[in-house]
């Protein structure tokens, strides 16, 4: 079961296109790509000696964007904050991070080096997206970034403490130095140009700030450019130095999306917009694809020929997106679900049209019925329609089409990247591969895990514990991967998200799994409006290394399960094992699982977030992670996180002190020389707007946490601390786009070069090679690369950014 998502900071949906010079771009059709091409030097995909293992996909992306010169270049974002790039068609992806989510990219229509993308500033790449600068604010008005909150959200520091957002770009036709932007500084929202590539800016008007797209008109003069700015309420147009505001079309309250091209045989400029109730406006009433051939002064509604395939007296479908192609207006394409053709199937996917929108085509069409759901009989295989069938990553959220040939569009969705290359005739997935019965990624990783575990029977087989798509397996050492929770025992209402899995090193096949239908713990979205008292869950155990698997929790009843584990000096026939459940507090069984009995006591708060628990080996002292509940900076209250010891085996907890500022933490590791402790902890969110968290980061104690030491006080927001006993070393992982390795047992820590997705979560060894190491993220994949990091890598962002 996939978990719905509300997409981080994607509330006001951006999509940006470059019109204009464009014209000027008749290239010819590019040459299929194939699986011999290549940009860069790591197989992988990475410009270092990074890669990645998974299957690809399985989280939501957005903002597709071709290339005006090659329909083979494309990016395209994820709510996660990951964004990819491809050279060759889809063939292979390589992942850069602009610290947080992109919200737009632009291609420079003069220039086939240089491309903009949207995500904490403005940043510009001049080599093909290889490498980015920021380039608004500038970097002279800036002083760094702080992280803040819960997802350790980046801000740029501002030398005049204001807040500053590119919300729309365009670029002239015929000169690259002249941009033309919409740009919100605190809360005033104007339009602004630049004669010098950016540099500097000069506002020309207030406006609405809630713009979408900025469009410039081609044959306009190039000293006055005509100027599109597209909004919720409708288009306000500059023309011959004069502004006017164009509403939104009768009936309609909100326009969702827009998109445009020139029609360079009639010398127009074609705008649609589209309104109605959909993912991104709930509320929406008056449905439409309208078109304008006047910047907004005129609205045709054409939504008649999708409806055509509409069954009598059936509601209407939900429009999600539309994109037309820069310089072929006449070709548009619509994402489009709900519609339902027979009393017995509803259709999704995407509607084209050659001809305005007069007309249209189902060109994706997956069907639902009550019996079975079908994909689209033009859609190639993958293993998101194999596992979950269509109605997991849905139709598209965002669509791209090449601004030079309209039969190239690139669409995503809640789990993938696909694309046409002859207009919707057939559609093809670029996000995984079918290898070995299973799959292996392209590079577009956007799945959270919490960690990777392999069997110490066979190190050929593993497993990746992950939210939204359950539980992964390979059976080659990670080369491909398939579900392992398909008619196996698991509750499908389980299948959603596996917090942990544990082998007993002793049992042949013998291994525990906790499993839940809600995703993302402890994140606060998920309990912060509904709390935790409907969260459905459980136990499972296997004697077959997972080929099925048996609930060995009805003693607990459903929750949500967060960790298990297991105590290695008890009986083999019936182990002592610990299971924390999120809301419910702590649970033991001495029997093997087969019975079990809550183990709260000295545990404070009637629902204690549970979250892990660590026995240390030279004298089984238990620990215990409670997570906070509080979001603010408060501290000292019942809503703080909390630490714990047992000394009984779970029979009774006492309270151990945090860190004096400290009330968020998440991992309890204790060392294997000196049993110092070492804490990994989130920060407190302060409210002033460039206030850095504090409280985070990691500690060490050598007094079984009478006192700390801050060892890692500069990232604020870590997540877990794991140790390969092989090479002594203890590794660190947050949500700041860093992961870190100590040799001191936690004295010291130094960043692992060339790993820089911000949010990370655990490194995990990796038992066949010491020398390299596995990172675990949340909405990246599942990172393999060096444990020492690679000292030649390029960083995505040069220079990079200050934290503060």
């Amino acid at each position: 079961m996939k978990m719905t998502r509300v997409p981080l900071g994607f509330f006001k949906i951006v999509s940006v296109l470059i019109f204009g010079a464009l014209i000027g771009c008749r290239s010819t059709p590019d040459t299929p790509a194939t699986e011999k091409e290549t940009y860069n030097k790591n197989p992988n995909g990475r410009n270092d000696a990074w890669g990645f293992t998974g299957y690809g996909g399985g989280g939501a992306m957005f903002f597709p964007a071709v290339s005006p010169f090659n329909t083979n270049h494309a990016l395209v974002a994820c709510d996660m904050t990951g964004s990819f790039i491809t050279e060759n068609g889809g063939v292979s992806w390589r992942m850069f991070n602009l610290r947080g989510p992109v919200h737009y990219f632009v291609y420079d229509p003069l220039d086939s080096n240089v491309m903009y993308a949207n995500s904490i500033g403005l940043f510009k790449s001049m080599d093909k997206g290889k490498t980015w600068s920021l380039w608004y604010p500038a970097p002279s008005e800036v002083d760094g970034v702080v992280s803040k909150g819960d997802h350790a959200s980046e801000v740029l520091v501002t030398k005049d403490s204001t807040r500053r957002n590119v919300l729309a770009l365009a670029i002239d036709p015929e000169d690259s130095k002249k941009l033309y932007a919409a740009i919100s500084i605190d809360k005033q929202t104007g339009f602004y140009t630049s004669v010098d590539g950016g540099l500097q800016w000069k506002k020309e008007k207030d406006i609405d700030d809630h713009v979408k797209n900025v469009f410039v008109v081609p044959k306009s003069s190039p000293d006055s450019r005509t100027i599109y700015i597209a909004g919720a309420q409708g288009v306000t147009v500059r023309e011959n130095g004069t502004w006017k505001t164009n509403p939104a079309p009768k009936g309609v309250t909100q326009l969702t999306t827009f998109t445009g091209g020139y029609d360079e045989a009639k010398n127009v400029f074609v705008l649609y917009a589209m309104a109605g109730k959909s993912y991104f406006d709930p509320e929406g009433k008056a449905s439409g694809i309208f078109y304008s051939p006047d910047g907004g002064a005129t609205w045709t509604n054409r939504e008649a020929g999708i409806l055509s395939y509409r069954m009598k007296g059936a509601a209407l479908p939900e429009y999600r997106t539309l994109a037309t192609s820069a310089l072929h207006p006449e070709v548009v394409y619509v994402s489009y679900r709900d519609l339902e053709v027979h009393a017995d199937t509803t259709c999704l996917g995407v509607a084209r049209s050659t001809d305005f929108g007069v007309t249209w085509t189902l060109a994706w069409k997956d069907k639902l019925t009550k019996e079975h759901n079908y994909p689209s009989t033009n859609f190639s295989e993958e293993w998101i329609n194999e596992r979950f069938g269509p109605t997991w990553g849905e139709n598209p959220f965002s669509i791209g089409v090449s601004p030079t040939h309209p039969e190239v569009c690139y669409g995503t969705d809640f789990g993938r990247t696909v694309r046409t290359t002859d207009g919707g005739k057939t559609w093809e997935q670029v996000y995984t591969n079918k290898k070995d019965g299973g799959w292996t990624s392209r590079g577009l990783e956007v799945t959270t895990g919490y960690g990777i575990m392999f069997d110490p029977s066979d190190l050929n087989h593993a497993f990746i514990a992950n939210t939204d798509v359950g539980l992964m397996e390979s059976h080659n050492g990670g080369a491909s991967w398939q579900s392992a929770t398909r008619n196996n025992g698991v509750p499908r209402a389980w299948q959603n998200s596996v917090y942990w899995l544990t082998f007993d090193p002793e049992v042949k096949g013998r291994a525990w799994s906790v499993m839940s239908g809600t995703h993302d713990l402890p994140r606060p979205k998920m309990w912060r409006r509904t709390g935790v008292k409907n969260y459905q869950g459980g136990v499972l155990m296997t004697e077959d290394a997972g080929k099925t698997w048996q609930i060995i929790s009805n003693d607990i009843g459903e929750g949500a399960m967060t960790h298990i584990l297991f105590d290695p000096t008890s009986p083999k026939e019936k182990r002592t094992l610990y299971a924390c459940a999120f809301g419910k507090g702590v649970y033991k069984s001495t029997d093997g699982g087969k019975t079990w009995q809550q183990k709260n006591k000295g545990i404070e708060g009637a629902e204690p977030f549970a979250w892990r628990i660590t026995r240390r080996d030279s004298d089984g002292v238990l620990f215990l992670v409670v997570c906070r509940r509080g979001e603010d900076e408060s501290i000292g209250t019942p809503l703080d996180g909390a630490l714990y010891r047992s000394d009984n085996g779970a029979e009774t907890w006492t309270k151990v002190s945090l860190p004096p500022t400290t009330n968020g933490p998440m991992c309890l590791m204790t060392t294997a020389k000196s049993n110092r402790l070492l804490l990994a902890a989130w920060g407190r969110n302060r409210k002033a707007a460039f206030a850095s968290d504090i409280g985070g980061g990691i500690f060490a104690s050598g007094d079984d946490g009478k006192t700390w030491q801050a060892v890692l006080p500069g990232d604020q927001h870590m997540h877990d601390i794991t140790y390969d006993k092989r090479t002594d070393t203890y590794y660190a992982c947050g949500f700041n786009g860093s992961a870190y390795r100590s040799e001191d047992e936690g004295s010291t820590w130094t960043r692992i070069k060339g790993y820089n997705f911000k949010w990370g979560k655990r490194v995990d060894i990796d038992p066949v090679d010491s020398t390299q190491v596995y990172i675990i993220t949340f909405g990246g994949g599942v990172w393999h690369g060096p444990a020492k990091g690679d000292e030649r890598a390029v960083e995505d962002i040069v220079p990079g950014l200050v934290r503060k």
